[in-house]
């Protein structure tokens, strides 16, 4: 029963994306809801703020989960999962550096219309990194170590 403890090192990507993709997400999706009901706008910048920090671990679990396909054929797919991920993080540190600093002038930047555009090219981003992700493990089966009894998948993967 607890043999995962073995493999979470193996796990931890998988287990850790999962927090950014629900705060960020959640955070772009009150920025634009916030435009009609403005109380929702504190609760979108702390879940901005948690959520692009929780960037940080998953990005480098990313980088290391990749390393057993490196001399795979898989690598230019992972690659691209990879760079959207990486791009991600950067991204949303200067975003919730942008918006800490235009709050600390009391002008909060995520109250504007620009930054509701930004955050709907977030939820883009945020649904092409997860849907990349998904299809690394379902497509391609990357770090599945079992097959599901209940799916019918080919054996030439």
């Amino acid at each position: 029963m607890l043999d995962f403890i073995n493999t979470i090192p193996d796990d931890l990507h998988p287990i850790l994306i999962h927090f950014p993709i629900a705060l960020i997400g959640f955070s772009f999706l009150l920025s634009i809801l916030s435009f009609w009901f403005s109380t929702l706008n504190e609760t979108s910048w702390l879940l901005l703020w948690v959520g692009s920090f929780s960037c940080i671990p998953a990005s480098v679990s990313g980088l290391i989960a990749h390393f057993p396909y490196e001399e795979t054929e898989l690598l230019e797919v992972i690659e691209i999962h990879q760079m959207l991920g990486v791009l991600g993080t950067l991204s949303m540190l200067l975003i919730v550096g942008g918006r800490f600093w235009s709050r600390r002038r009391q002008k909060d930047f995520g109250l504007s219309h620009g930054y509701r555009v930004l955050a709907a090219v977030g939820l883009i981003w945020v649904t092409l990194l997860g849907g990349t992700g998904g299809q690394l493990t379902y497509e391609y089966a990357v770090n599945v170590r079992a097959i599901n009894p209940l799916i019918n998948v080919s054996a030439d993967r």
